[in-house]
């Protein structure tokens, strides 16, 4: 039986990026994976409509670096989402890649969230596992245009 070159490229391109994904998980069983991350977030902070610019806090994050754990809280403050999504408890789905010191956060609405007509920001937190100390920058990528990035050592 012939091996197909090419399925056999995708399959250690897949293997390959999976080893660089990291795992969010529970604390105690970081090898578990959890598509949602743990994230947690706030109800509404603000509300306005659609239509109404300039009415939202500059977003922002922090973050709190357990060293015996290897755990990386990640706070990311002022996250624009749909009101629906805010009234909704783990209405925010979270996943991370790290890229050599960079680490790209993808925050997403559940897509089966109820959706109003306003917008509202919240603030949006989950852990990160397996993080050893050092300086990272973190890209969070949401379905607004600017990505906010912010670098932290610990």
């Amino acid at each position: 039986m012939k091996t197909n070159p090419f399925k056999l490229m995708a399959a250690l391109v897949m293997g390959a990026l999976l080893l660089m994904a990291f795992q969010c998980g529970k604390e105690e069983d970081p090898e578990e994976v959890n598509p949602n991350c743990n994230a947690r977030h706030s109800k509404c902070l603000n509300h306005t409509d659609k239509e109404a610019k300039g009415f939202y806090s500059p977003d922002s994050a922090s973050v709190v670096y357990d060293a015996a754990s290897q755990r990386l809280h990640v706070t990311h403050h002022n996250l624009e989402v749909n009101c629906g999504t805010a009234e909704m408890e783990g209405g925010i789905i979270v996943s991370a890649i790290r890229n050599g010191q960079t680490i790209d956060i993808y925050e997403r609405e559940e897509e089966y969230n109820p959706q109003a007509d306003c917008m509202c920001d919240v603030n949006n937190e989950f852990d990160l596992y397996s993080i050893e100390p050092g300086t990272y920058t973190l890209v969070f990528h949401s379905c607004y245009p600017d990505p906010l990035s912010a670098t932290f050592t610990f």
